[in-house]
């Protein structure tokens, strides 16, 4: 009489089954937890790469280079200029050439410029804000490489963190009214303010610098407009 050989179903391998199937539990509640939380982060991809959370991002990525920033902080701070505009955006180069130049958004000025925003921030303070409201920076610091990339003028005083490019924080529709408003702060704050006013504005042209983008430095009293020359600007 054959004696049955043991059955290979039995004990053993049901443990061994019940075993992987725990961990294969245990991986998936892990996986579900990193998913969920995953979900409570706001996505890299959809971050505005020119906004105040992209910054922070950037800023975060280096030690030294939060510190160099809280230090330029305490400059402006010292100079009575730091609530003109949020200083974060004096770290933004234009955004429009930055992706047109594969340049990065970000970039914080050689610390021997540092001085030379604070002319250009106190004709904002004092004439700007006060007849046209609150601003933000669209550019301020261009790098050489963006520069020339841009097309800029060889002696741009974005080089040497001389100037700022603005826009209303409350969109402008009426964009004639806005550089009428633009030319009539500068020639009240006259040649001693020496401020050097770009206004791009084309009558006519409703497509052209819809933003209502404007340039400001203290580097001398004048205007010029879309030819960068004083004959096409709207304030002659």
């Amino acid at each position: 009489m054959t004696t049955p050989r043991a059955d290979r179903t039995g004990p053993s391998l049901i443990g061994r089954i019940a075993r992987n199937l725990a961990l294969w539990l245990l991986v998936g509640a892990v996986l579900f937890i990193a998913w969920q939380r995953d979900l409570l982060r706001v996505p890299q991809a959809i971050i505005d790469p020119a906004s105040q959370a992209a910054f922070e991002q950037w800023i975060d990525e280096d030690e030294e280079r939060r510190i160099a920033f809280q230090q330029f902080e305490g400059l402006l701070r010292q100079n009575g200029v730091a609530d003109v505009v949020p200083a974060w955006q004096l770290a933004r180069i234009d955004r429009f050439y930055a992706d047109r130049c594969d340049l990065p958004v970000w970039r914080l000025p050689p610390r021997e410029l540092w001085p030379n925003i604070v002319p250009a921030l106190e004709l904002v303070r004092d004439h700007v804000k006060p007849a046209m409201g609150d601003v933000a920076v669209q550019s301020s610091w261009r790098t050489p490489e963006l520069n020339e990339c841009a097309r800029g003028a060889a002696r741009s005083r974005h080089l040497g963190f001389e100037a700022l490019d603005l826009r209303l924080v409350t969109p402008r529709a009426d964009l004639e009214g806005l550089y009428r408003e633009l030319c009539a702060m500068h020639a009240e704050a006259g040649p001693q303010s020496r401020m050097g006013l770009g206004a791009y504005y084309k009558p006519g042209e409703t497509g052209f610098n819809r933003g209502g983008r404007f340039h400001i430095d203290a580097a001398g009293y004048r205007s010029w407009g879309p030819s960068y020359r004083a004959s096409s600007s709207p304030c002659r």
